[in-house]
């Protein structure tokens, strides 16, 4: 019953964090938390595939490949929040990035997650694996939201 209610607070409480943001805000980094998820639902499919992990516990049954609470809840609304913070400084995103990505894939949430409340256990992958991937990840969505910014931001040149 507690793995439950963890796994809907990670699903659902982040996304009230957004009223604290502006809708104009939520509006333009959005892409970027929709592309993260793409990318995290793409990453925990292979990741069931490759047995980096066995899920004990999930939300949705028929969505088990899928870290659901953290596909569709925390991650697209910390990628969102670290966006709105740190947008245009690299070296500011990418150490939010590093200090986020060890928290959930190394200590304190990863340890929770798995040895304290056992709603995973890794198996062919180590924490500092999945860290670095994460990591990965993070440089791919800030490249793909810069390109997506300046694709759609950019003015059209006249013929």
């Amino acid at each position: 019953m507690l793995n439950k209610i963890v796994l809907w607070t990670v699903l659902i409480g982040p996304w009230f964090t957004l009223f604290l943001i502006k809708k104009e805000n939520i509006k333009r980094f959005m892409p970027a938390a929709i592309f993260a998820s793409y990318l995290m639902i793409i990453y925990n499919v292979v990741a069931m595939n490759q047995k980096h992990w066995v899920i004990n516990e999930t939300l949705i049954p028929w969505l088990k490949p899928l870290f659901v609470s953290g596909v569709f809840g925390a991650f697209p609304v910390i990628t969102l929040w670290v966006f709105y913070f740190t947008y245009g400084k690299f070296w500011k995103y990418i150490i939010a990035n590093i200090i986020m990505d060890f928290m959930f894939a190394v200590f304190p949430i990863h340890y929770l997650f798995q040895e304290v409340l056992g709603i995973y256990k890794l198996v062919n992958i180590t924490p500092w694996g999945r860290f670095f991937l994460f990591v990965f990840f993070s440089i791919v969505i800030y490249g793909y939201y810069k390109w997506q910014e300046d694709l759609f931001h950019s003015k059209p040149k006249r013929t």
